[in-house]
């Protein structure tokens, strides 16, 4: 008989363990944002120079996605997952060993070379633990792990860089990140208590019968989901790298300052990505389509999002900049739950991890 009491705890820790994944990489994340006006003065880097050090995580982290997606689909999401954690953090307390802008870009690629497994691992993990009509909820909850790492991130940033120097930025967080993974293998719910809700015998065949990454791009919805992820990331990952910079080089803010004001759009963010996961999961019980309810939730927020950092851009008064950019964020972390419940929705069990890479 199965155990509801201890399968809810599972459920439950596997969202927590995921939520705290996206906490701590985009602390480390927002950390460089924060660093990158005082390596700019003190190493002479250009900030031509510094985008490139700064776009070195995506580059890594997109060249790893297809590969990493294949290694959560053969091995299951605990292993790569907390293996990478380990990548991850070592790579962070390693990037002020060498203060030439070579290491630096280098060092942030292992990071996102390590991170690249996080997103293609949680939705494995979220297929297998939590119900189509809580789903978008739980993918919620553990993106908006992100947004709050991005909005205590920077304060924190701000403070280790002003006390005690910006190598400790590193070597902190790095730190926390290691305790992270010594938390995942111990803590990460090793079986699903009671009967699978795929049967034994169907699961082992489905299991021999891989899914091609050519065969999911033939499907019109793979591109769909690909190029709005496209739209989506460019603006997102300029609140994730370059806010706290603009605040500093473009507003004239002074660095603890920054930390604060840089929190706010990231805390409405936050509240957003559980928002637009409740609502999700709200219109699906109601009785809407599912793939109607996420793909109206994406478009109204894409669309949000657009008008917001469009205004930003030619706002003159400070105050006005955060206050748009912060709706912005929101609007885009809106759609967070339902575009990242999407690949869940359509992949086959053996393929939810490649189709979220591609």
């Amino acid at each position: 008989m199965m155990d509801s009491t201890s399968l809810a705890y599972k459920k439950w820790m596997v969202v927590a363990l995921l939520w705290g994944s996206h906490v701590i990489t985009f602390i480390i994340r927002i950390s460089l944002g924060v660093v990158a006006p005082t390596l700019i003065t003190l190493y002479g880097i250009s900030p031509t120079a510094m985008g490139f050090i700064l776009s070195g995580m995506s580059w890594f982290y997109m060249a790893s996605l297809l590969p990493i997606g294949f290694l959560v689909d053969r091995f299951g999401p605990f292993l790569v997952m907390g293996y990478g954690s380990i990548v991850w953090g070592l790579a962070t307390i390693a990037f002020p060993l060498v203060t030439v802008g070579v290491f630096f870009f280098l060092m942030r690629g292992i990071f996102g070379a390590g991170h690249s497994m996080m997103i293609p691992g949680g939705a494995a993990s979220l297929s297998h633990w939590i119900d189509r009509d809580q789903r978008a909820f739980a993918v919620g909850l553990t993106f908006a792990g992100g947004t709050m790492g991005l909005a205590i991130g920077a304060p924190t940033a701000a403070v280790l860089l002003d006390r005690f120097g910006w190598q400790w930025v590193f070597y902190g967080i790095g730190a926390a990140s290691l305790v992270f993974s010594l938390a995942w293998f111990v803590l990460y719910p090793k079986e699903r208590l009671g009967p699978p809700t795929v049967p034994e015998q169907k699961k082992r065949e489905t299991q021999k019968d891989r899914v091609s990454w050519g065969a999911l791009l033939r499907h019109r919805s793979t591109w769909g989901i690909a190029l709005g992820q496209v739209g989506y990331l460019y603006g997102y990952f300029f609140f994730v790298t370059w806010l706290p910079g603009y605040l500093v080089m473009e507003r004239n803010m002074t660095i603890l300052r920054t930390g604060l004001v840089a929190s706010l759009p990231f805390l409405t963010g936050m509240l957003a990505t559980i928002g637009g996961g409740l609502l999700g999961d709200f219109l699906i019980r109601r009785g809407v389509n599912p793939t109607l309810a996420r793909k109206a939730i994406i478009g109204s927020g894409l669309t949000g999002a657009t008008i917001m950092i469009v205004a930003a851009a030619f706002a003159e008064e400070t105050w006005l900049a955060v206050v748009l950019l912060t709706l912005c964020l929101g609007s885009l972390r809106l759609t967070t739950a339902s575009s990242n419940s999407i690949p869940i929705d359509l992949a086959p069990p053996q393929a939810i991890a490649s189709l979220t890479s591609i």
